[in-house]
């Protein structure tokens, strides 16, 4: 009889999973969270819930399953679910569900997953660019990520949030393992951070690298503007050279009627000198 309770709820709990609206997960104050601290999992929806489920994946497989009474705030319900300090086991990916107490195994859609990666297990590696910190918008730049560690894997964040699904480690001819992101050409403003990892445990990142602050600023000339500004550099150029060729004229015409100035009064100079003599 209890298996077939215990068939019963199964049955219902796919049975009746997805009725309702997907709420939203969010991740504070970053989904890389560094060894031993803490992070909050906010599962919020405009529907207002009585309770919210969290489950944590690894592998994908279902690790866990946490409830919290909802809260019912600004015309909609959340609750908060405190994770930490972190070990590496806290690593994996997360999604939440939203029910009614009346109907406890009527679940709503699955939240859009989020992957909690714990950093902070390996040595950082560096980070570098080609490029000064201020960049024109439009502009690529590359960021080389090194390690000494024979890493599989690199990875780059902004701000705490992971950029992309990382890149492969390569070897270089010295030993090292590095990898290369190319940026652009729309750049986001601030500090960029890279990570390595293994495959065996994509989750579990190293320590952060020290940041490289990027600031973008103007705009970069487009193809269109590049032909306007250099028929308008032609046009000052051969302004310029007209009037040169004028004032080289006027200095000769100058030059030539002083020396014949200078010729006739040597002519008559010598004119009157004959003529007293």
């Amino acid at each position: 009889q209890v298996l077939l309770v215990i068939l019963i709820r199964f049955i219902q709990f796919f049975l009746f999973l997805g009725i309702y609206k997907k709420p939203f997960l969010l991740a504070l104050p970053t989904p890389l969270v560094n060894l031993g601290e803490k992070v909050t999992l906010e599962c919020r929806s405009e529907i207002m819930f009585d309770t919210f489920i969290l489950t944590s994946h690894k592998t994908g497989t279902i690790k866990g399953s946490f409830k919290l009474s909802a809260e019912h705030c600004h015309g909609g319900s959340q609750a908060n679910f405190s994770i930490g300090p972190v070990t590496s086991d806290d690593a994996g990916t997360y999604t939440c569900y939203g029910s009614f107490n009346h109907s406890p195994y009527e679940w709503s859609e699955s939240s859009d997953p989020i992957d909690i990666k714990i950093t902070g297990l390996y040595k950082k590696p560096s980070l570098s660019a080609l490029l000064g910190p201020v960049l024109i918008s439009g502009e690529n730049v590359t960021l080389s990520c090194i390690s000494d560690h024979q890493f599989d894997m690199f990875h780059l964040s902004i701000e705490g949030v992971p950029l992309g699904q990382g890149l492969p480690a390569m070897q270089s001819h010295n030993g090292t393992f590095k990898a290369k992101f190319l940026l652009g050409p729309v750049i986001q403003t601030g500090n960029y951070r890279c990570y390595g990892s293994f495959s065996n445990s994509s989750h579990v990142w190293s320590s952060p690298s020290d940041p490289w602050y990027f600031s973008v600023t103007g705009k970069k000339a487009s193809h269109r503007d590049l032909i306007f500004y250099n028929h308008g550099l032609l046009y000052i150029l051969i302004r310029l050279s007209f009037y040169m060729m004028v004032f080289l004229l006027i200095f000769l015409i100058h030059s030539w009627c002083h020396a014949k100035r200078n010729v006739h009064q040597e002519g008559s100079e010598c004119h009157l000198s004959s003529m007293r003599n």
